[in-house]
């Protein structure tokens, strides 16, 4: 990717360099109507950890699931310790380096990013301590050893959004661990604050005053929201959370059809991506996905529910198209220019299509298990999906939905919107 993604701050430069102090944030609710396009609110919270993208209640009840035999958890349990097999082993060693960037030791930080989440994960299904020194391990090396991203660089917020994410996520499952001393704790937040850091200076740098996506696809974009939202659950910033709320709201919460490449899915749900490549109009989605359910662990439900579920209606748009059926396209202008594109975006593009990403769980698991709302296009994929696993990027989504996002036991909540 040659273009770079142009990030505003609604704060100064200082505002980010501190997030000890902040303990609290303001947790998004619609004051209108779920179904208007009404900006997303704010009110007081306070952090949950392990809160990003997994409870610790999610986590035990994936794990009781497959304990007992229960498909298809069990499968997917097994699945999953088998394919990373080598970052649970005791013999992993931390792949540390003073500089990082999308594509300098790209695999060395993915994978050790991926062994802190999955380690992570084990701790908390398992209680063994040994999985939660691992993350601690790893964690341990990357804050004495890395000092900055390289930058400036065309896709250094790529590093951020699709890999250096997962050690916040990993950080934070093992909040609450004993061995987290508050020393540790701090040698993290500031290893995250660099990474952090980067998306202020560049906004200094294009004199920009508010979250904003010049040239980038809303996949470029949607990454750096859930960064910035996993960076301030774990780091307890309002500063931070607010940032990332901000910035949603004008990715997909106030989205209008006119045109910008701002509004990442139109009303009806179509993905502006989806004319670029499908399995791109897929990680375009499981980074909004993975911003929503951070928001639900924190207690807020409105990033789902905006736009009457605009979300939810993408994964059924693309579900659709991607198992061969016929979609309507509306051309789309964006009103800023979009990296190699020559507007209007006319068609939808049928590059990749029918190649799946691991993602489609997670939305089920919230539109229809929660809200009650039908998504026969989504099921449909599950059902030649029925375990899901990763991708070979392996930091590109979480993935593992069969295990993670499929809670049967839920109460339906019907929302104030339909489709």
């Amino acid at each position: 990717m040659r273009k770079a993604l142009f990030y505003a701050c609604i704060v100064m430069l200082a505002a980010f360099t501190g997030c000890s102090k902040e303990k609290k944030a303001l947790i998004s609710t619609n004051t209108a109507d779920e179904s208007k396009n009404s900006n997303v609110k704010t009110s007081t919270i306070d952090f949950i950890h392990p809160g990003t993208v997994l409870t610790k209640p999610q986590m035990q009840y994936a794990y009781a699931q497959a304990m007992a035999n229960v498909e298809p958890y069990k499968t997917t349990f097994a699945n999953f310790q088998s394919n990373y097999a080598t970052f649970l082993s005791s013999s992993y060693a931390p792949h540390a380096h003073a500089q990082v960037g999308r594509n300098l030791y790209k695999s060395d930080y993915e994978n050790d990013a991926m062994a802190m989440f999955v380690n992570g994960v084990m701790w908390n299904m398992t209680g063994q301590t040994q999985y939660a020194d691992k993350v601690i391990q790893l964690l341990d090396a990357w804050a004495s050893t890395c000092t900055s991203i390289q930058y400036p660089d065309n896709d250094w917020q790529l590093c951020n959004g699709y890999g250096l994410h997962f050690m916040i996520y990993g950080a934070d499952m093992v909040y609450n661990y004993s061995g987290l001393t508050s020393t540790k704790k701090t040698n993290y937040k500031n290893l995250f604050k660099i990474f952090y850091n980067y998306y202020a200076a560049y906004a200094a740098t294009y004199s920009k005053t508010a979250p904003f996506v010049v040239a980038g696809w809303p996949s470029w974009g949607s990454s750096a929201g859930k960064f910035i939202m996993a960076y301030g659950i774990f780091c307890e910033s309002q500063t931070a959370y607010n940032l990332s709320l901000e910035y949603f709201n004008r990715t997909a919460a106030n989205g209008a059809d006119n045109g910008t490449n701002v509004t990442a899915f139109l009303s009806t749900g179509q993905p502006v991506e989806g004319g670029r490549d499908q399995y791109y109009t897929q990680l375009c989605l499981a980074s909004f996905l993975e911003w929503a359910q951070m928001a639900y662990n924190q207690g807020d439900k409105s990033l789902y529910d905006a736009r009457s579920g605009v979300i939810g209606k993408a994964m059924e748009y693309t579900a659709k198209y991607n198992l061969g059926n016929s979609v309507t396209w509306d051309p789309v202008t964006p009103a800023t220019p979009i990296w190699q594109v020559t507007p209007p975006i006319a068609a939808i593009s049928s590059s990749n299509r029918g190649n799946y990403r691991p993602i489609w769980y997670m939305a089920y698991n919230y539109y229809h298990r929660y809200r009650g709302l039908s998504m026969p296009y989504t099921e449909q994929v599950m059902a030649s999906h029925v375990n899901e696993g990763a991708t070979a990027t392996i930091t590109d989504e979480v993935g593992w939905g069969s295990l993670f996002y499929c809670n049967t036991s839920q109460t339906v909540v019907t929302p104030s919107y339909t489709w």
